[in-house]
């Protein structure tokens, strides 16, 4: 479905998302059908596998999911073709996992859809640890704080000076409501008493164009969306959400350091997951031939090389950081106030 133009100085009203968030129920576990018998002892992987992402093609999860889908095709002798559901910060990918049913379909989830959607709408009829089981942790990294090239700032305290200056005329582009980068802009906004309009997108894709033509002035992510519209002279990077300097920008200070914010700190993370229901052998076969692609060669070199820092680990490990995650989110989201925007 197309996305509107988000325009700055209108305030557009995100409710067919908020809407899908509070309202859609979804029974994860009976739409996550039990394996027929036979299936557990004929080979495996039988049929191409599918890999859902709930954000649009372009984006850094969705590099990252193409990548990945190569080489598990490669270790596992069958094609794994990549599949974009967008909407509701991957909601609808979540479902369309869980309906599927067959053992052939994954999800390949961020910190969005994995650690937050469950934190902003406790509500939701599926869970991201109780209907699915992780994989393996694919990527880490801070996320890159850009401006429109249009807009006459060129560092974080200028940005504050003129948001101060003009308040509630600046926008800012996220990946959906209850998304990592609503969460890390609210982080940055609110203690600094900003006016900064939030607009949600289906994915960080989709609004470039707009940031790029100046009806968006402030996105963020990972460096594999930024760097291109860097490079063609859109977008001007001023900050890294790490705790520290990354080396392969140095020159960036961190959003702690230029905002005056100490402790500020927002890592995205992407991680591959499949239905509770799958047998623990295919899990397991997922899980040696993702640590056996991130060991060396190819697959760690092309996420570097796209500025998406490769962070192996294991099922076990990813389960016991998700739950980690969800917990600081949850202790962030109270103390902060934060709610979604139409709530």
């Amino acid at each position: 479905m197309p996305v509107p133009l988000a325009l700055p100085r209108h305030r557009p009203r995100p409710r067919a998302a908020l809407h899908y968030l509070r309202r859609r129920r979804v029974v994860g576990t009976g739409l996550a059908l039990a394996a027929r018998p036979a299936w557990a002892q004929a080979p495996w992987p039988r049929m191409p596998l599918r890999i859902v992402v709930g954000f649009a093609a372009g984006g850094g999860i969705d590099l990252s999911a193409r990548l990945l889908a190569r080489s598990l095709a490669d270790a596992l002798g069958q094609s794994v073709h990549v599949e974009n559901r967008t909407g509701a910060n991957g909601g609808p990918a979540m479902e369309a996992v869980l309906r599927a049913g067959d053992n052939h379909t994954l999800l390949f989830g961020n910190t969005g859809s994995l650690a937050l959607n469950n934190e902003f709408f406790p509500d939701l009829g599926y869970d991201s640890l109780r209907d699915f089981t992780p994989v393996g942790l694919l990527v880490e990294g801070p996320f890159f704080l850009g401006v429109s090239a249009r807009l006459p700032v060129a560092t974080l305290p200028d940005l504050v000076a003129h948001a101060r200056a003009h308040p509630g005329r600046l926008t800012f582009a996220s990946n959906g409501i209850g998304s990592l980068h609503q969460l890390a802009f609210e982080q940055l906004r609110r203690p600094l008493g900003l006016d900064i309009h939030h607009v949600p997108y289906r994915g960080i894709a989709l609004a470039m164009p707009d940031v790029a033509a100046g009806r968006v002035d402030l996105v963020m992510d990972p460096y594999a969306t930024m760097r291109p519209a860097e490079e063609a002279g859109q977008v001007r990077l001023i900050a890294v959400t790490g705790a520290s300097r990354i080396a392969m920008r140095p020159d960036l200070p961190t959003v702690a350091e230029a905002a005056g914010l100490p402790g500020y700190e927002a890592l995205s993370w992407m991680a591959l997951m499949v239905p509770a229901s799958m047998p623990e052998a295919n899990r397991r076969l997922l899980e040696s031939a993702m640590a056996a692609a991130l060991q060396g060669g190819e697959l760690p070199a092309a996420l570097e090389r796209l500025g998406l820092p490769p962070r192996f680990r294991d099922g076990a490990a990813t389960r016991a950081y998700i739950e980690a995650e969800r917990a600081r989110f949850r202790r962030i989201i109270r103390e902060a106030g934060i709610r979604p925007e139409g709530g």
